[in-house]
């Protein structure tokens, strides 16, 4: 048994042991919730999962990254950066690949794709696209890992097609390389046996009013989704299973106080010393108005039961006006799952747990 596996036996162990303390030992699929307790349980998942990861490279994508590959039941089988969202292709590349680095992960192939959206012409504000640049401040090591060959559509019907099985699909930013895909080869979604979006508003504000620079008018869209609507509009069409870890959820899961303190008390492991790093150079990060938006979308596509999704049929505007980019509910057969709740203190204990496993 190599190093690998013995570190994946034992984590699998520590997580198990948590929940036999907190008395679960629910397996529920991810429409299921799991019940509020103080302290809270730890829900385990079903077995393993393959992923191909699609990340705009924000701070919060760097937590989600460090998530999964400290999982015990993850195989992260490839990253595609979105050049459509926070981070630029180039430093979004490198700094993925600095970052697999100080995480001692294994070796993952990573690449980018467009860095114009499909459709009109949004873009995240410059000091968004600045920060995520610079990997929010984060230090990272300099590594000998290379990018791919070709870009992000290449490496992401490469990963569907090459798998032994329908891969699960996480997207934390705009959905251009996978829209693009999907346009190419329609046959690709037969092989995603789950597709997790981070974006979206389904009942709640979105968030692109108020960023410097955005239209003070749009109060509905969620800046995943706008930045690149039409691309949201392809993946929303097809027969994927859809579930949208929107505004909705990741609203009831902010960053407090209590939890930065324990995430600096407890920090040994890469893993949650990348959190508390982004942590102590961010302020932004701290001061009550930021959201573990993309360590959640990790979390659920893992496969733990945080809490619950519900059905709906949804369409994407993708007009310019005040409402580019929002996700509306309409009549018809539901294509999406949204998450409408979710539970904070799982998704703290989660995080706790899994990024400070040696």
């Amino acid at each position: 048994m190599n190093g690998r596996a013995l570190r994946l036996n034992a984590r699998r162990a520590s997580l198990l042991l948590l929940v036999a303390i907190g008395g679960c030992t629910s397996s529920a699929p991810p429409s299921s919730s799991v019940a509020p307790s103080s302290p809270p349980s730890l829900p385990t998942v079903a077995g393993p999962v393959t992923m191909l990861v699609d990340t705009d490279v924000a701070p919060d994508d760097l937590v989600a990254i460090a998530f999964l590959i400290g999982a015990p039941e993850v195989s992260v089988a490839a990253i595609t950066v979105s050049g459509t969202g926070e981070a630029h292709c180039v430093e979004g590349v490198a700094i993925v690949l600095r970052l697999l680095e100080r995480l001692r992960a294994p070796e993952i192939p990573v690449a980018c794709g467009r860095e114009q959206p499909l459709g009109l012409d949004h873009a995240f504000p410059e000091p968004f696209r600045d920060n995520a640049d610079r990997a929010a401040g984060l230090p990272l090591p300099d590594t000998t890992r290379q990018p791919a060959s070709g870009d992000a559509v290449s490496l992401i019907r490469r990963t569907l097609v090459g798998g032994d099985g329908p891969l699960r699909v996480l997207t934390l930013g705009p959905l251009t390389n996978l829209a693009e895909a999907l346009q190419k080869d329609p046959a690709l979604v037969a092989r995603i046996d789950a597709l997790y979006v981070m974006g979206g508003a389904v009942d709640v504000p979105g968030n692109v009013a108020g960023s410097p620079g955005a239209p003070a008018d749009n109060t509905a869209a969620e800046w995943n989704i706008y930045a690149d609507p039409a691309a949201a509009a392809i993946v929303f069409d097809t027969a994927a299973p859809i579930f949208l870890v929107s505004l909705d959820g990741t609203n009831q899961v902010p960053i407090t106080p209590s939890f930065v303190q324990l995430v600096r008390d407890q920090a040994r492991a890469p893993g949650l010393q990348v959190l508390a790093d982004l942590l102590t150079r961010n302020s932004y990060m701290t001061d009550g108005g930021y959201y573990l938006w993309d360590a959640v979308a990790a979390i659920s596509a893992a496969g733990y039961s945080i809490g619950e999704f519900a059905a709906v049929r949804l369409s994407v505007d993708e007009a310019e006006g005040a409402s580019s980019g929002a996700t509306r509910r309409t009549s018809g057969t539901p294509n999406a799952n949204f998450l409408s709740s979710a539970q904070a203190d799982t998704v703290e204990a989660l995080l706790l747990s899994v990024l400070n496993a040696e």
